[in-house]
């Protein structure tokens, strides 16, 4: 009588040991990398967040210093924008004035604005109207002081604060009033005419911005 022999198969202790180290190189190797790509992917948002808030503090900055742009000529204003249109003359002459029709301002001559209340001036087919009197610009050393002194962290300055009511926070990099010499150079205005007042502010994010604000 012959009996049939069967052979043993089936994985040995060490391969079962070597899949499994394997299998948990790879898998950490895996959840490494799409932890990586998913931290870095919320990385753009952030920064992007962080410099519109940044350039907010600094419209809001500019909007207390100039409440009104100047008049320019060549201009075209549109009267169908959501909001109204003023203009402050390029002398400022304490009034302000608002647009009553579409159309592109007169170049290079600029119109006699009026000094009576309500009074309307033709400006190459637009039509301004007197609105009324406005504070003349804030003096730029009022200014400086209102943002913070240089190196300062401001976290509740209303420059920040949005219409939510939260505060952006940024770092006063620069808030000094500057001159430049004949070749151009920029230089800290030793003369002490504070003409020109030059503001760098700094995002969480490490990034700056920069603008310059000239008196009268």
């Amino acid at each position: 009588m012959f009996r049939t022999q069967h052979k043993g198969s089936g994985f040995t202790l060490l391969e079962i040991i070597i899949t499994i180290v394997i299998v948990s190189v790879l898998g950490t190797m895996i959840y490494t990398f799409f932890l990586k790509r998913f931290s870095e992917s919320v990385t753009p948002v952030t920064r992007l967040k962080n410099s519109v808030s940044l350039h907010m503090v600094m419209a809001n900055i500019t909007a207390d210093y100039n409440r009104y742009p100047r008049w320019r000529s060549g201009t075209f204003y549109d009267y169908s924008a959501l909001a109204a249109t003023y203009v402050i003359p390029t002398n400022f002459n304490g009034h302000y004035y608002r647009l009553t029709n579409d159309g592109t301002s007169s170049a290079p001559a600029e119109p006699v604005w009026p000094l009576t209340s309500g009074a309307t001036v033709n400006d190459n087919g637009i039509t301004w109207v007197e609105s009324g009197r406005l504070r003349t610009l804030m003096p730029l050393t009022t200014l400086q002081g209102q943002i913070g002194v240089e190196g300062s962290v401001q976290s509740t300055n209303d420059y920040g604060k949005a219409p939510d009511g939260t505060y952006t926070t940024y770092t006063v990099v620069k808030n000094g009033f500057v001159q430049f010499d004949a070749s151009g150079n920029e230089i800290d205005d030793a003369t002490g005419g504070n003409n020109i007042l030059k503001v760098t502010l700094q995002n969480e994010s490490e990034e700056t911005l920069t603008s310059l604000f000239f008196s009268d």
